[in-house]
């Protein structure tokens, strides 16, 4: 099934991709990005992230902030992150380990068994934020369980269930997600000896955010994926910026793993 490059290199914060159904969405042009040794284009998603944020300034007194202005401010933090990963090609790499496991056996996977006659109509209900609702919930499920790695997949699924549930997206049968679930873990797992924990939650959290449609209207990725990389190691900028489109607790738990800096 043909992959068109529009959802691989998309700006927009929507995906109806029915050709992967998300799973290859922004993460595979953001590891082009930061692969390429010309930093120009790298220099032109901050140019233009660095504009949209701009053209977003709310007028005096306007408390909330816009949709655009959300969309500008996580835009800002994955420009940082695909600059991190241009100096970290072995994290490249993991990540592009782990996306292919995505994109590969785990939607041929439910292809098989939930495709029928519509493939690409199963394949659309999967870009409400289903991978990167996968891919934050096995960040967590990593720290909680890496002595009980055997616990994960049922862990993940519940996460998976009940976040969905709380952020009124789209039902899934609860019996796809763990087929999901279970076909990305077995690969994921033989990764946590050879890569290590601490490395393997970073590549699910960086490829969270950058397979993310809309990170600004999803709290899993949010608290899941962003806080924790804002911790360590995006610009302050961009730090900046969606400490002025994210709730208050969110920037108090933020600047308080920062020491309150």
């Amino acid at each position: 099934m043909t992959h068109p490059v529009s959802c691989e290199r998309a700006k927009g914060h929507d995906c109806g991709c029915s050709a992967c159904g998300g799973a290859q969405h922004g993460w595979t042009y953001g590891l082009l990005l930061a692969r390429d040794p010309s930093p120009a284009a790298r220099q032109e998603a901050r140019d233009r992230s660095d504009s949209n944020w701009a053209a977003t300034q709310p007028p005096r007194g306007q408390r909330e902030p816009s949709r655009r202005r959300k969309a500008a401010a996580t835009d800002s933090a994955t420009v940082d992150l695909v600059d991190w990963l241009s100096e970290n090609p072995d994290a490249v790499e993991k990540i592009q380990e782990v996306g292919n496991i995505l994109a590969g056996p785990v939607i041929q996977e439910l292809d098989k068994r939930f495709g029928g006659s519509k493939p690409r109509e199963a394949r659309r209900r999967l870009t409400e934020h289903f991978w990167c609702d996968l891919l934050t919930a096995s960040a967590e499920a990593i720290e909680k369980f890496t002595k009980a790695l055997d616990r994960i997949p049922e862990y993940v699924t519940t996460v998976i269930m009940k976040s969905r549930k709380a952020e009124g997206r789209d039902p899934l049968l609860e019996v796809l997600v763990g087929l999901a679930v279970r076909t990305a873990w077995e690969p994921i797992k033989s990764m946590v000896h050879t890569t290590g924990v601490e490395e393997l939650q970073r590549t699910c959290r960086i490829l969270a955010v950058l397979i993310c449609p809309a990170p600004e209207n999803h709290k899993a990725v949010q608290n899941g994926a962003l806080l924790p990389l804002a911790k360590e190691g995006l610009l302050e900028t961009s730090k900046e910026r969606l400490e002025q489109v994210f709730p208050a607790d969110w920037v108090h738990r933020l600047r308080e793993g920062l020491g309150g800096a």
